[in-house]
């Protein structure tokens, strides 16, 4: 049980409103109390913030991420992925979904094995809340930053194989609907209760309004890996936007998709179904080099992540900073950034009953973020898991 901890006198965002000058009570791990400072009931002997001049946010959550400082999912084994949750802590994360790339079949189960123990005992970090399979069942077309000797057509054994040896623990399953097979493994999925997200793939328009019919309810960085928009053949992107059912995931660094695309994208399929997520990789929280993403050799530059013949690969964006630019490239509010980063995230992963809100009875897991959204601070679970400087 951590001590009794007081955030006080920071804009609190919550789901509906902002909040000044308000503090939020924190009692063994969860949320006690939140409301205006001067109507406080803080604990005797609570350890308090002064979060002046701050935002107090609801812990970020990313569904979408291969790696950080240093550390990359696919080979580091599960203590690399306790190093990753580690670092994800300063940028205001607090949970996330370890995320696969394609790989061979025993390459890729034992990277569900470290994810699976990773999840049981987490470490001091952002809490991995399951996994979520980026491949192999995609479309080599669009395989983007993909390894392409990891890419097949679907497997219904294999497939059953990845989700006995998670244990439960996948989350997400993203597949390409026009391969053969994947009516009957999106089936498979939904019966595993698996969310099945949609991408990396060249569906049309019929065939991607199939599979969302089948129950795929997701949709992998939207227009990207993706056949562009064409008038007369929409194609995946446009049935993801259409289908109200359908959570679309945003990468919104300026790289992945222009910010006037974000801003379509945040319009035609509202707050409520627009995730943002980072897609990151190890470079993330080191310097310009060469990095790895899986099997791949990426070149990162900036915020811009190529591989050798220039496709790019992952991105270098953070939660915050994604949080940021959907308010800047979509004009969202706060709450309606937090809404997309934390809350709607913690609905993928089916544990919006106790995170991604500040709220009495939830976690406490809060982001305290100066004006320029850099972090100041990050709480987990009721205690100060990460303090700048």
């Amino acid at each position: 049980m951590s001590n009794p901890l007081a955030i006080v006198n920071g804009t609190v965002v919550l789901p509906d409103r902002l909040t000044e000058n308000a503090t939020v009570v924190c009692e063994d791990g969860a949320i006690t109390w939140v409301g205006p400072h001067s109507e406080a009931r803080v604990p005797s002997g609570a350890r308090i913030i002064d979060a002046s001049g701050k935002m107090v946010f609801p812990g970020l959550i990313d569904t979408h991420i291969h790696g950080a400082h240093g550390f990359d999912v696919m080979l580091h084994g599960e203590e690399g992925i306790r190093e990753i949750a580690s670092a994800l802590l300063r940028y205001g994360v607090t949970a996330w979904l370890p995320t696969t790339l394609s790989a061979p079949h025993d390459d890729l189960l034992r990277a569900i094995s470290w994810c699976r123990e990773a999840i049981r005992k987490p470490g001091q970090g952002a809490r991995p809340l399951g996994i979520h399979v980026e491949g192999p069942y995609i479309n080599v077309n669009k395989k983007g930053a993909q390894p392409p000797e990891g890419i097949r057509p679907p497997d219904p054994d294999e497939c059953r194989a990845y989700l006995d040896e998670s244990d439960g623990t996948v989350k997400l399953f993203t597949i390409a609907p026009e391969l053969p097979g994947a009516p009957n493994l999106i089936t498979l999925l939904r019966e595993r209760e698996v969310t099945v997200s949609l991408g990396h793939s060249e569906a049309d328009y019929d065939t991607a309004a199939s599979a969302i019919r089948l129950g795929a309810s997701h949709a992998t960085h939207l227009f990207n890996a993706m056949p562009p928009i064409h008038h007369r053949n929409p194609g995946l992107a446009v049935a993801c936007l259409n289908e109200p059912d359908v959570v679309a995931e945003v990468i919104a660094d300026g790289v992945h998709l222009h910010p006037q695309v974000v801003r379509m994208a945040v319009r035609a399929k509202g707050v409520h179904r627009t995730v943002l997520v980072t897609d990151a990789m190890s470079a993330v929280g080191m310097p310009d080099g060469v990095y790895t993403l899986g099997a791949h050799t990426v070149r990162v530059k900036g915020d811009l992540c190529t591989l050798p013949d220039g496709t790019i690969a992952s991105s270098m964006l953070t939660m915050n900073r994604a949080v940021r630019n959907a308010i800047a490239f979509a004009g969202v509010s706060l709450p309606e950034a937090a809404l997309m980063a934390s809350l709607l995230p913690a609905e993928v992963c089916g544990v919006s009953h106790r995170k991604g809100s500040i709220e009495p009875g939830k976690d406490a897991d809060l982001a305290v973020m100066d004006g320029d959204f850099s972090v100041w601070a990050t709480v987990l679970e009721g205690r100060v898991a990460y303090q700048k400087g």
